[in-house]
């Protein structure tokens, strides 16, 4: 069996980086590469083929023990529900966990490129499943929000979905940021 591996570098002492490889559920420090980082060396890169074990949320996926969350977009979360046009409930963050699984389902392995970590040590990725932009999809749906804070990438698919009442658009809603605050 073939398993993918991706090089990076891993911060096991602060201001040092050790390069590595990562096989997926495996970390090797070191293998393929050998000495420290430079300074001026990005603190890793991984991009390729990712398998998804799990949808986690609207937003969020695992890939083994990889902690993933798709970059530039928040879903609401979970427990969150939101108001359609004519005054009634329904579970929008049901609706984005499964619109998720459903895009996904559409490719074997989902190729990503490693954006950020974010503060909870999950990987900040811009994921396709086949030529599909998962981020893109979910906001076009409206079950997703353009994450302004951290890019500006899905504003134009956002403002289609609020102008064609999808999704979250078609009545009111908290921004899922506002929601988590508040519960």
């Amino acid at each position: 069996m073939f398993l993918p591996r991706v090089i990076f570098a891993i911060l096991l002492i602060p201001g040092v980086l050790i390069p590595g490889v990562l096989i997926p559920g495996v970390l090797i420090p070191g293998l393929l590469m050998g000495g420290i980082a430079a300074a001026d060396t990005p603190p890793f890169d991984i991009d390729g083929a990712v398998t998804v074990t799990r949808i986690v949320d609207g937003d969020s996926l695992k890939s083994g023990k990889l902690s993933i969350r798709l970059f530039g977009i928040d879903a609401p979360e979970g427990r969150q529900n939101c108001t359609r046009a004519d005054g009634s409930e329904w579970t929008c963050g049901k609706a984005a966990t499964s619109a998720m699984a459903d895009i996904v389902a559409q490719a074997a392995q989902l190729d990503c490129t490693l954006i950020d970590v974010d503060r909870y040590g999950r990987l900040v990725m811009r994921c396709l499943a086949g030529d599909t932009d998962i981020a893109e999809a979910l906001v076009e749906r409206g079950l997703a929000v353009a994450y302004r804070r951290y890019s500006k990438d899905y504003v134009s698919a956002e403002s289609v979905a609020e102008r064609n009442a999808r999704g979250m658009w078609q009545g009111r809603f908290d921004m899922p940021w506002d929601w988590r605050r508040k519960n």
